[in-house]
């Protein structure tokens, strides 16, 4: 691979990666309540599973979810349901959270695991990576080589992308409190159900 192809795979990856979605938005919320460094554990889960997305993209699995539609809707079912549920949470929260109060209660792994399953339940993912990553594979050249270009700079450019909606969640804490909060958490439960509907009414497999 050029180093100018390169260079538009890297714009092309940070287009696909930046716009706000369910992960953006979880890393977003759990920076705002459970304070920074739980933010960052939450892309920690979004790199996992931006790894297992890859993965299965690369090994043809697409392909699998394609000819499968029964197992292809489970998996966006979940997700649904894990969104809505997202939302609903949100919504009752009424603002009451505290981060000082939060840190503590919210582990590590329970920030990891919930990105996890948020970025999990959006199938549409492998098929981002198989269309991307099939613009900028040679069929001539060793898949191996290219992989090793293409695999690390997509993910590294997603680990940052995240990073910095950590960095607007800790804006969000300390701009927002007390009533404000409570309304930032209407808005971020709203906006989980509309996700989650979104994904409902979505035919992902012709995306």
């Amino acid at each position: 691979m050029s180093f100018e192809s390169w260079l538009v795979f890297v714009a092309v990856w940070m287009t696909v990666s930046l716009p706000l979605g369910p992960n953006a938005l979880n890393c977003i919320s759990a920076s705002a309540t459970h304070g920074f460094q739980k933010g960052l554990w939450s892309v920690m889960g979004v790199f996992i599973a931006a790894i297992i997305h890859m993965t299965l993209a690369v090994s043809g699995i697409a392909a699998f979810l394609t000819a499968n539609p029964v197992l292809f809707e489970v998996l966006r079912w979940l997700g649904v349901g894990y969104l809505a549920w997202m939302g609903v949470l949100m919504l009752r929260s009424k603002g009451k959270f505290k981060v000082e109060k939060s840190v503590e209660e919210f582990s590590r792994w329970q920030s990891v695991r919930r990105a996890i399953l948020i970025s999990m339940g959006n199938p549409k993912s492998i098929f981002v990576w198989l269309a991307v990553f099939t613009q900028f594979i040679n069929v001539g050249a060793p898949l191996a080589p290219q992989l090793l270009i293409l695999a690390p700079s997509a993910l590294a450019i997603t680990v940052i992308v995240y990073i910095g909606y950590c960095g607007i969640g800790l804006g969000v804490n300390r701009l927002f409190s007390g009533k404000r909060k409570m309304w930032f958490d209407r808005i971020t439960g709203t906006t989980y159900l509309a996700f989650a509907l979104g994904l409902a009414n979505a035919d992902l497999r012709r995306a």
